[in-house]
């Protein structure tokens, strides 16, 4: 059974939209779409810097835990 929460979807920490499906690090929701294109992101595609700039968002997020 599903919570209301997945239902009405969250707000993705990479892509800040609201999305159904993904997963949750260090408390923090990345939708699925977001976490296959760091997976697969190369150094020099053009939004690695933008994926590792959010994803650095986990560590200020959470120095408090």
């Amino acid at each position: 059974m599903e919570s209301s929460k997945q239902q009405a979807g969250e707000i993705c920490l990479v892509c800040e939209e609201k999305k159904q499906t993904g997963i949750h690090i260090l408390h923090q929701y990345i939708c699925m779409d977001c976490e296959e294109k760091i997976v697969s992101a190369e150094t020099n595609d053009e939004y690695y810097k933008h994926y590792l700039n959010q994803l650095r968002k986990l560590k200020l997020v959470n120095s408090s835990v």
